[in-house]
């Protein structure tokens, strides 16, 4: 019997275009929020509690940095030792570890300055955002 829909059979059940399409868009947009994680915001990297230990002096090299989760934890001149968001503030993507004193967006090419986290060039309309950071001993610790 046909009643104005079109269905996909096979012996064991049968499907309307919509419904099939409608499940399909739920499954894109599930797929789409699960690519906003908290680790790509600037939530997400401001989430280690105060006192959470993110490295120790000795894995951020001078002049340069590293990368810890959503944390970008850098040592600009020895013994300085700064932290800002990992997230670019462009579309939320993750910059890369900085070489020459510069982090680089991969998306758009935004770049930021490690000494003070500031804008450089690119798309990006600001710097990043400073997380506060002590050092205790040897450990780089969320202040």
């Amino acid at each position: 019997m046909y009643d104005g829909q079109e269905f996909l059979r096979d012996d064991r059940w049968c499907l309307s275009r919509r419904a099939l399409l409608a499940g399909a868009g739920a499954v894109g947009a599930a797929g789409l929020l699960s690519a906003c994680g908290a680790g790509d915001t600037p939530a997400g990297a401001a989430a280690a509690t105060a006192g959470t230990v993110l490295a120790r002096t000795g894995d951020v090299p001078v002049g340069g940095g590293t990368l810890v989760g959503g944390v970008l934890l850098v040592q600009p001149t020895a013994g300085t030792f700064k932290a800002y968001d990992a997230t670019c503030p462009h579309q939320g993507v993750r910059i890369a570890a900085p070489r020459d004193g510069v982090s680089t967006c991969p998306a758009h090419n935004s770049t930021f300055a490690i000494a003070d986290g500031a804008r450089l060039g690119g798309p990006a309309t600001r710097g990043l955002t400073e997380i506060a950071v002590r050092v205790d001993g040897t450990d780089i610790v969320r202040a």
